[in-house]
């Protein structure tokens, strides 16, 4: 008896067995519905390196069955890695270039391409801390791209307002226009990455910068000629004529000189009852309140000063290039305790006159 029931239950495990692979080979042999045409959507044809895009194939008909093949023009570039009916895929960037990508049935009778671009981008960007200029009125901010290699470098400027601050949208030169502020924006043009700096515009003619402490005097005591003698582009100014309020900042008149090189300094006062103090404003934080920019003293206090006074002064090694002020005081040695401890660029000047000049360091 258990031998027939074994031999029973073997036999119908065989049928069964049969039958499965009955179904298998009937699904095997079903016909593949082919797609007539398909289309694709794909996120973004510009890529990073590393980065993937999704692809997604829709067929027609609906009930196609049949494997979508793809490949890469230049699989250095890009490569495409799909799942198994090829319906779901990523582009992934290897390599910085251009490429195609291409999918088709796979009896190709039926295939589209799209270009991929493949690129280094932008993450972000900064602005130097201080503003190059090319005059006290024009200039520009230097841009760091992370990462530096980045493809793309191209940039959108603006102004937030440009009655104080023109700005050229392309090349980024500033121009200052009237006294006040305004906010500066650079954009990236791939991915829109942005960095912003606050300007300031003070003065008449308008200067980049804000506006240097105000001084006013009175009185006939005057520096009559300032001039340099060793500078890259010599200061001579001749004027005995006394400004309005005693004060004037001489625009035109231009100092050029290089940073850790010296130039001579020469000073004729209006009269020998004078003495005179030269400020040079060398880190251009628009005051004369830092260590060593106080440059000259010429005469002695409650003394005749014969002049005229020269002095070698050198530039500060390692002083950043751009535009800055020098400031020239000069008024009665008996009234004026102008000495190194107590002296004040700034305010009212008994009895003397103030001349601001131009600095530039190269």
């Amino acid at each position: 008896m258990k031998t027939s029931f074994y031999k029973t239950q073997t036999n119908v495990w065989r049928l069964s067995l049969a039958f499965c692979l009955v179904l298998l080979s009937c699904e095997e042999d079903k016909p593949q519905v082919a797609p007539e045409s398909f289309t694709f959507t794909l996120s973004a044809d510009t890529l990073d390196i590393g980065e993937i895009q999704p692809v997604v194939v829709t067929p027609s008909p609906e009930n196609a069955t049949e494997r979508i093949a793809w490949s890469s023009a230049d699989p250095e570039i890009a490569q495409v890695q799909s799942n198994e009916p090829g319906r779901v895929a990523g582009v992934i960037g290897l390599k910085a270039g251009n490429t195609l990508i291409s999918v088709s049935t796979a009896d190709g009778r039926y295939s589209r391409s799209f270009p991929v671009t493949v690129i280094v981008k932008v993450n972000k960007i900064t602005l130097s801390n201080e503003m190059i200029l090319s005059s006290p009125g024009e200039g520009r901010y230097e841009v760091f791209f992370e990462p530096e290699n980045a493809t793309i470098q191209e940039l959108i400027w603006s102004s937030g307002n440009q009655e104080v601050v023109a700005v050229d949208p392309v090349s980024g030169l500033l121009s200052a226009l009237s006294p006040g502020s305004s906010v500066i924006t650079a954009t990236t043009r791939q991915g829109s990455k942005s960095a912003s700096v606050e300007v300031f515009v003070s003065g008449e003619p308008p200067i980049f910068g804000k506006e240097y402490c105000s001084i006013t005097g009175y009185g006939d005591y005057c520096a009559d000629q300032v001039s340099t003698s060793g500078a890259v582009l010599e200061l001579s100014h001749s004027d005995a004529n006394i400004p309005t309020n005693n004060y004037r900042y001489y625009a035109g008149e231009k100092l050029t000189v290089k940073s850790s090189e010296s130039f001579t300094l020469n000073l004729v006062q209006s009269n020998n009852w004078s003495r005179s103090l030269v400020w040079i404003d060398w880190n251009g934080d628009r005051d004369f309140a830092d260590e060593g920019e106080l440059v000259a003293v010429f005469g002695i206090f409650e003394e005749l000063n014969d002049g005229p006074f020269s002095q070698l002064i050198t530039v500060p090694e390692n002083t950043s290039p751009g535009f800055a002020r020098m400031r020239v005081i000069t008024g009665d040695s008996w009234s004026l305790n102008f000495d190194l401890e107590s002296v004040e660029p700034c305010g009212s000047v008994r009895h003397g006159t103030v001349k601001d000049f131009e600095v530039e360091i190269q």
